[in-house]
């Protein structure tokens, strides 16, 4: 009868228990793996060029420092439709350069503008005071130049007639009755003269008022008229062959056209208070950059740099530190202070639009 091997079932079990337990150790790693969570790849990446962040500048040496900032005219001036009206030119187009008091626009004031004009030109107050003083002084005229000679004429005629009368009644050739109806008449005449006397009173005084108040009139209405000629741009005794309704819009500078409405058409109908076009001094120019409070303790007023725009990169302009503020942008306690400085442009050449972003490097040397 054959013998029976006894330990190759336990050499057999046991090299199975042996890959189990390698099989559970591989498994419980690669779970490991997958449950733990990546590390963050650690980097330091510049500033996007097309944005400004507030941040610590770049320290490229202990003598400069370097900023993000953006450019921007130095002063704007909107040019706004004081009345509404019908546009009938265009006189410029974006990026011309023009003189103080040139011609923009030229428009047509509608009928409601017109009303207007019509009242500033001639006030219904001053019309009505000057027909009053013209009435007042032809009433006084003929109160002086012939109402109170007349009775004058009168009276001195009557006194005469009663002093005649006295001396016949003296001599007994004129009967009392007669003396004294002469009398009466001479006190009436008297009257009369005093009333007239006092008609000329009041219609002096009367026309000394209605002088005032003309004059009062007149001056508002000079004022009124010195403002619609600054509103419309013209005059309109010296133009009275221009119609009244053409009225222009000028430039309030002498500057470059950075901006139209696009609303601004030949033939459009624009309301009052329409911004139509804007206006800027190109030449200097600024650069304004968020600063980091660190940075800011570091620079002083009129500590000099240069400035190198992303979309203009062949060319290195100078620039001056021109603002410094006091009053933080964020003043809020939980996040550090950044302040907007500015930096004006010493060689600008007219080819700085508003807006370009740019790299600043500031000289901090002490």
């Amino acid at each position: 009868m054959p013998e029976l091997d006894i330990d190759k079932p336990r050499r057999r079990t046991k090299a199975y228990g042996v890959l189990l337990a390698s099989l559970v150790a591989v498994g419980s790693l690669v779970l490991v793996a997958i449950t733990q969570e990546p590390k963050s790849a650690v980097s330091s990446p510049g500033p996007a060029k097309a944005a400004i962040v507030p941040q610590i500048a770049d320290s490229k040496s202990e003598a400069e420092v370097v900023f993000r900032g953006k450019s921007f005219s130095v002063m704007q001036r909107n040019v706004v439709l004081p009345f509404s009206g019908e546009i009938t030119k265009i006189h410029v187009r974006v990026g011309d350069t023009v003189e103080k008091d040139a011609k923009l626009v030229t428009y047509k004031l509608d009928r409601q503008s017109m009303m207007s004009l019509q009242a500033s030109l001639y006030p219904e107050a001053v019309l009505r005071l000057k027909a009053g003083v013209y009435d007042q002084r032809i009433n006084l005229k003929k109160l002086k130049t012939v109402g109170l000679p007349v009775k004058e004429l009168e009276l001195e005629k009557a006194q005469k007639d009663y002093n005649d009368l006295r001396t016949l009644e003296s001599k007994r050739l004129a009967a009392p009755d007669a003396v004294a109806n002469s009398l009466r008449v001479v006190k009436a005449t008297k009257k009369a003269v005093l009333e007239i006397q006092e008609s000329i009173d009041q219609a002096e005084s009367a026309l000394e008022k209605l002088t005032k108040d003309l004059e009062f009139y007149e001056d508002k209405q000079k004022r009124d008229l010195d403002l619609l000629e600054w509103q419309t741009n013209r005059t309109y005794e010296k133009d009275s062959k221009l119609p009244q309704d053409v009225a222009y819009l000028v430039a309030p500078i002498a500057g470059k056209i950075i901006w139209l409405n696009a609303d601004l058409r030949v033939e459009a109908e624009i309301s009052r208070g329409f911004r139509a076009v804007l206006m800027a001094l190109t030449n200097p120019m600024v650069v304004r950059c968020k600063v980091h409070e660190l940075d800011l303790v570091k620079l002083k007023m009129g500590a000099k740099g240069t400035v190198k725009f992303d979309a203009i990169p062949q060319k290195t302009y100078h620039c001056k530190v021109s603002r410094i503020p006091w009053v933080s942008r964020n003043p809020s306690l939980e996040v550090p202070a950044d302040y907007e400085i500015e930096a004006s442009l010493e060689d600008a050449d007219g080819r700085i639009m508003d807006g370009l972003t740019c790299n600043v490097n500031v000289n901090v040397r002490q």
